[in-house]
């Protein structure tokens, strides 16, 4: 059985009750302490039967796939593989070679290191953008004084000057666009890739 289906079985027959006895946890009156964060007052809901879990409190919660990622901190494949061998539920294909599992957790880590360059990278340059547009109005500011104050000493070469860093200020503006909407491409491939485990 491949990994979506054995995923659907578990999603349709296994209960939050199971999972979270495999981890030595009671629900009283349908909640519990959240392990995810530190709370002293019961936040985490557990659905009856197959229904999931939520958490009030962090705003962590999904189903009991879900509830082994986040407890594991592993990625869907590993969770599925662990529910079905601790639950002997017999879900595995024979024929799966455990090295697919292991490249494609690789290959997802390899994915969220570009990713979270590619997020630090977009902070730096935005950072680096703003720094040269305040440096910028600080010399459109001098100029325009210059020139309120006696029009005969702006040069031609401080008149280029002015509206170049006009012509800069609005490239600026938009290489930030582009980079705000690359860091949303990212996050909607990193949303894309978690949907799709």
């Amino acid at each position: 059985m491949n990994i979506k289906m054995a995923a659907q079985v578990i999603r349709d027959q296994v209960t939050m009750d199971e999972i979270l006895g495999l981890y030595g946890y009671r629900a009283k009156h349908g909640f519990l302490c959240c392990p995810f964060h530190g709370e002293k007052a019961p936040s985490l809901k557990i659905y009856p039967g197959t229904g999931g879990w939520h958490c009030f409190g962090c705003g962590r919660g999904g189903s009991v796939i879900d509830f082994v990622m986040e407890h594991e901190g592993c990625d869907f494949r590993t969770a599925v593989n662990a529910i079905d061998q601790q639950l002997r539920l017999g879900l595995a294909d024979p024929h799966e070679d455990p090295m697919d599992a292991r490249q494609n957790k690789r290959m997802q880590d390899l994915l969220d290191e570009f990713m979270d360059t590619v997020d630090e990278y977009c902070d730096e340059t935005i950072r680096w953008i703003e720094q040269m547009q305040i440096l910028n109005y600080k010399k459109m500011f001098t100029l325009e004084k210059l020139r309120q104050a006696d029009i005969q000493q702006i040069s031609a070469e401080d008149w280029d000057f002015m509206h170049t860093f006009k012509e800069e200020d609005e490239y600026n503006d938009y290489l930030k666009e582009k980079i705000e909407g690359i860091r949303e491409e990212v996050k909607s491939w990193r949303r894309e890739a978690r949907r799709k485990k």
